[in-house]
């Protein structure tokens, strides 16, 4: 699954970081946005107060690199505007790769 951006504003423009979480078209992205977008793996439904596993991905369409200085420092989980959790991550020694298990308090659909 991918979060869609509408249309990427003037502001946007001028931060190369600025779209890259946004992939309208994973086929031809650029590699600065094919290694930093999160990929989310999640059922496409859920029930109320029921538990179900969502899997994050950062460098999943090409790999991110891993080392001092240049790696994924941590992935945040939101649900809405509710902060759900958090993992982070090292240089070298961890893959950005987050797993979760959620239970939210309303249904959900993708």
């Amino acid at each position: 699954m991918f979060t869609k951006n509408t249309e990427v504003s003037q502001e946007c423009l001028k931060d190369v970081f600025c779209d890259v979480n946004f992939v309208n078209n994973p086929e031809n992205a650029s590699d600065l946005k094919k290694n930093h977008v999160p990929v989310i793996t999640a059922p496409e439904r859920a029930k109320k107060n029921e538990g179900f596993e969502v899997r994050i991905e950062v460098g999943k369409l090409l790999k991110h690199p891993n080392e001092n200085g240049y790696f994924i420092q941590f992935i945040e989980l939101y649900a809405d505007d509710t902060f759900l959790t958090r993992i982070d991550f090292t240089a070298k020694t961890t893959s950005p790769i987050m797993p979760a298990c959620v239970a939210p308090e309303h249904s959900y659909k993708n």
